[in-house]
């Protein structure tokens, strides 16, 4: 594919392009079947399935309590697939009924500039590799938690690396590379951005029934860590439901348990 092409979808309301929040999902993220060529049936459900359904109850949720509101989630489906593959992807879409309003097809090396001509405020990819580059070069990224694809839920669930977050300068002396320190500032800053979104959209909401979550996790990062970043999440403006302070214990035991459908990382 050598050139990037855009496809509306038509039997989506396109949302505010001042004020949407813009989210753009890999196509290989929400369907799990897409090697398969030359068919007619629809694509399976991938890990990001559930994540657009929990999108668009959120919007459902805000347009509910305002039927004028315009901060809305805005979803792009980005695919470097073949040209075949393409009208199989937007049928596959439409036969969910999800609601994405924009299709991108774009080499893998167009990416980047696909995400920000498109101004883009998340990327999300179940692909480490993809969302480590992303936040290396200042694109807010995270990864899409594989193990939510036969999990469904109303309620959109965002879990945020604490050791990104709560990271600061004095952090220095426990032996970082001067590049890996580099990364978690990016991954940090992204992160921020993208809180701060999440908070405004959140306050809509009572503190009971949101349609959003958002959870605190510390992997490797000590007690004060943790602490840091809840202290700097709370000042912009984003309320966290639970914390979590792991100390080097294993991850998989938690993220079976809460099952978020979006994971921020430090990008390492």
């Amino acid at each position: 594919m050598n050139m990037v092409s855009m496809v509306r979808n038509t039997d989506v309301d396109q949302r505010d392009a001042d004020n949407a929040v813009v989210i753009a999902v890999t196509t290989h993220a929400v369907w799990s079947n897409q090697d398969i060529q030359s068919s007619s049936e629809p694509f399976g459900r991938g890990a990001a399935f559930p994540l657009i359904q929990a999108i668009q109850n959120v919007n459902k949720k805000l347009l509910d309590k305002n039927p004028q509101e315009t901060q809305l989630f805005d979803v792009i489906m980005l695919s470097s697939d073949s040209e075949e593959n393409q009208s199989r992807i937007i049928a596959s879409t439409k036969h969910y009924g999800l609601e994405i309003g924009r299709f991108c097809f774009c080499s893998r090396e167009d990416t980047m500039d696909t995400l920000l001509s498109n101004r883009v405020d998340l990327f999300l990819s179940t692909d480490t590799a993809d969302v480590s580059t992303a936040l290396q070069r200042g694109m807010v990224s995270a990864l899409v938690y594989q193990h939510t694809a036969d999990h469904s839920s109303d309620q959109l669930k965002v879990l945020l690396s604490g050791d990104a977050v709560g990271f600061s300068e004095g952090d220095s002396e426990q032996g970082f590379s001067e590049a890996t320190l580099h990364d978690v500032k990016a991954a940090r800053d992204s992160i921020m951005r993208f809180a701060a979104l999440i908070g405004e959209m959140r306050k809509k909401f009572a503190l009971q029934d949101s349609p959003i979550s958002t959870t605190l996790l510390t992997e490797w990062g000590s007690r004060d860590v943790c602490a840091r970043a809840l202290r700097t999440l709370r000042a912009r403006g984003l309320m966290v439901e639970e914390v979590y302070c792991l100390a080097g214990a294993p991850t998989d035991p938690i993220l079976s348990l809460l099952k978020p459908h979006i994971v921020f990382t430090d990008g390492l």
